[in-house]
């Protein structure tokens, strides 16, 4: 019929052109037609959408997890708690010894805790070493007290007590102790460990009042302290944050008490800025 019906049409009657497109129109104004096409169209969606589900099974796609604090536990534990939010933790360093941290604990993680991650990202995880690296100790007598100080920090040791005794090699490193013990410079030491130097002196030893620097920054302290010719030394917190308060000294800021010695140490204790905003 379609066949004869195109037949005719190509011989150009112009009833029978005007005839099938009429029926065309019917047809896609019957019910049949748009009941074919809205079945055809569910069908559709009913094969996409699971086939979506399940590539979302597999490869996580678009899902958003939060990544949890690990630091200060266990790689295995934090290997364990970052499965179980769908990441994955992967060593970055494990080269560097820290004191405030536990050894073989995670001591920095990147992404951040709380940054946003997909699934199946890696978290850098930055590991402590289970014993502090060992150095050689620089020689440090017959060298300026300035000198020593220097060789002491590049070496990642910590300068503790300062002793002077009267000597006509002013302001000179006479000799030094670790744990009560005498040591000398090609001696291997622990990174951290601190380090006690007896200084020569010609006349007494002057005194210095200690500044009280509680609640200062770190900047502002290290300037009082060390313009009252003192050292400081910060126990605890990152040294390298200016910002950082100080929360806690020793000895007690006070002009009842001195310390009689030049280049004589404040101990001091940080607390995070950030941390005081949130209280």
């Amino acid at each position: 019929m379609f066949t004869h019906a195109s037949n005719i049409a190509e011989g150009g009657n112009p009833i029978v052109i005007f005839v099938i497109i009429m029926k065309m129109i019917l047809f896609f104004k019957s019910r049949t037609f748009w009941f074919n096409l809205i079945l055809a169209f569910v069908f559709l969606i009913s094969l996409m959408l699971p086939l979506n589900w399940v590539l979302k099974l597999i490869t996580g796609h678009g899902e958003i997890q939060y990544v949890p604090d690990v630091r200060n536990i266990s790689l295995k534990e934090a290997q364990q708690t970052l499965e179980d939010m769908k990441l994955l933790g992967e060593v970055l360093d494990s080269s560097a010894f820290f004191e405030n941290f536990k050894p073989g604990a995670v001591v920095q993680q990147y992404p951040e805790p709380g940054a946003g991650a997909k699934v199946g990202r890696k978290i850098k995880l930055t590991i402590n070493r289970h014993r502090a690296e060992s150095v050689y100790l620089p020689i440090l007598t017959e060298r300026t007290f300035e000198r020593a100080t220097l060789d002491l920090r590049s070496r990642g040791l910590i300068l503790g007590k300062v002793s002077y005794k009267p000597d006509l090699a002013e302001g000179i490193v006479l000799g030094a102790k670790a744990n009560g013990k005498f040591i000398k410079g090609g001696d291997l030491i622990r990174k951290g460990t601190v380090v006690d130097l007896l200084v020569g002196q010609i006349s007494g030893p002057a005194t210095h009042a200690v500044p009280n620097v509680i609640s200062f920054s770190l900047k502002h302290a290290a300037f009082a302290i060390q313009k009252a010719d003192l050292q400081i030394q910060v126990m605890n917190g990152n040294q390298n944050n200016l910002d950082a308060l100080i929360i806690k000294q020793t000895p007690i800021g006070s002009g009842d008490i001195l310390v009689v010695h030049t280049g004589g140490v404040v101990q001091v204790w940080l607390s995070d800025l950030k941390e005081l905003k949130n209280k």
